[in-house]
């Protein structure tokens, strides 16, 4: 009587055991599905995830000359003047030269909810100041551009520099017939140019530019320093000024709900930061689903400064419109083969100043074959449908089996 608990037990143990991968496979996979790695240079990675174009601008006339990759045999030019036998690889958006910019865009599809950039950067030389920091565009409507996300565009799309403040370097704004919102981190404010009304280190611009040579920029005049500026100038609380070499994370948050932004911006060597909330309000509408236009750049001023990418991942985007779980129904009087492609991924994670996870998918294919007058029904379904129901039907099997085992030991006593 008492030898059937063992085979009860182990089965109990197996259908808890496959239960609990299903639950954290769902979990691990709803949290992954709409977060894109765009670039992974940490720890000598050399990963690009999207494709993206460049742009440049040298004193106000356009240049192919930066941004510029460094790769791990040819880091040590950017990291010269720290120590020549560093091969971390950037990505220098902007040379250490005056009056300068530049930045890299991606095309991503947004279905609606926060979306989140974080980036880690550093500098490697600078003047006294630091100008002017790193800039994050949000929401450039594709269908508003003349220009898009491809090698036909790379270091010619059409933009003007302008500068919103006294105080800042010229910005990058790119042509757009619809507004979007760019996002500064401006490190020389409140550690040089300390101004009346201005309480932090962040710039924040509602911008639209038809023509790519007239930006508007509002709102105008700015809220809390009025006059001679435009957009939201010096906002926020706290402030730093990073050393030579230090990393820099910066994370920026767009909420639509309550059409808010919110950014962070920390010294990951000393621990410092600046940080700043601001409700949009009635200056930008929270945008729709579709297609759009992201980046981040680098700015420079009557100082200089070489600004670098190392890393950069978004939560709240796709490569593409998520395709939807469809179905369709044949019916045959003879054999039907049915070949089903399924897409398993393989992950690995990254860790060092920041964790993350790339995968990349590997197919497999099953066929089967059903014979006599049938009605077949396919349904091709997205990633976590596919496990789920891989799953589910491991724990079908394995309770089967062990019902048969107690069976068998039942019939043998």
């Amino acid at each position: 009587m008492y030898a059937d608990k063992p085979i009860i037990t182990v089965s109990a143990i197996l259908l808890i055991a496959a239960l609990a991968i299903l639950g954290a496979t769902a979990k691990a996979q709803t949290g992954q599905a709409n977060t894109q790695v765009i670039l992974n240079l940490l720890n000598g990675q050399q990963y690009f995830g999207v494709p993206h174009v460049y742009l440049g601008d040298n004193q106000g006339a356009p240049t192919n000359s930066w941004p510029t990759y460094y790769g791990p045999s040819t880091a040590s030019q950017y990291w010269s003047p720290i120590s020549t036998s560093i091969n971390q690889p950037v990505l220098e958006l902007v040379p250490a030269k005056t009056w300068s910019a530049g930045a890299m865009f991606w095309l991503g599809y947004y279905s609606g909810g926060p979306v989140i950039i974080t980036m880690v950067g550093t500098v490697g030389t600078f003047s006294i100041g630091l100008p002017d920091g790193f800039v994050i565009y949000l929401y450039l409507p594709s269908s508003s551009l003349t220009w898009g996300v491809s090698p036909a565009y790379n270091y010619s799309i059409n933009y003007k520099l302008s500068k919103p403040s006294p105080i800042q370097g010229d910005v990058i704004f790119p042509q757009s017939s619809a507004q979007y919102i760019v996002i500064q981190w401006d490190p020389i404010w409140q550690t040089v140019a300390k101004q009346s009304g201005a309480t932090g280190q962040w710039n924040v611009f509602i911008v639209s530019n038809p023509s790519g040579n007239n930006p508007s920029i509002i709102p105008y005049p700015s809220p809390n320093l009025g006059g001679r500026y435009a957009g939201w100038d010096g906002i926020g609380t706290g402030a730093f000024q990073p050393s030579p070499g230090d990393r820099i994370n910066i994370t920026v948050t767009y909420d639509p709900s309550t059409n808010t932004l919110t950014g962070v911006a920390t010294d990951l060597n000393t621990g410092q930061s600046a940080q700043f909330s601001l409700s949009l309000s009635s200056y930008y509408t929270p945008p729709s689903s579709g297609n759009y236009v992201f980046g981040i750049g680098a700015v420079t001023g009557d100082g200089y400064a070489n600004w670098a990418l190392l890393y950069v991942v978004t939560k709240g985007l796709y490569a593409s419109p998520p395709t939807p779980t469809t179905s369709t129904t044949s019916t045959s009087m003879a054999t039907t083969t049915i070949t089903i492609t399924t897409t398993s991924v393989v992950t690995s994670t990254v860790t060092s100043l920041v964790t993350s996870t790339i995968t990349s998918p590997t197919t497999a294919t099953v066929t089967s074959t059903v014979t006599a007058p049938v009605t077949v029904t396919a349904t091709v379904l997205s990633m976590p449908d596919i496990v789920q129901t891989a799953i589910i039907a491991l724990i079908v099997i394995i309770v089967v089996l062990a019902a048969a085992l107690v069976a068998v030991t039942i019939r043998k006593r």
